[in-house]
């Protein structure tokens, strides 16, 4: 299974730990340090939601493992 992020861009994963990036979805501007929280195996992790500092868009940050082949 992958990681599936909406507001980040997965750095690594290894099984529920997974680093990121925070990643605004207005203008593409990519924080430049990761951070790092666990996303529970069949459900929906909420992560930091930011305001973009280029754009000022509030970005909300979640995560959730993705297995392609369910449905």
């Amino acid at each position: 299974m992958a990681i599936e992020v909406t507001g980040g861009v997965v750095v690594r994963e290894r099984g529920t730990v997974v680093t990121y990036r925070q990643r605004c979805e207005e203008c593409g501007y990519v924080y430049d340090y990761d951070k790092t929280t666990i996303v529970p195996a069949y459900s929906v992790r909420s992560a930091r939601n930011f305001t973009c500092p280029e754009c000022g868009n509030y970005q909300e940050v979640s995560m959730r493992h993705y297995n392609p082949t369910r449905q």
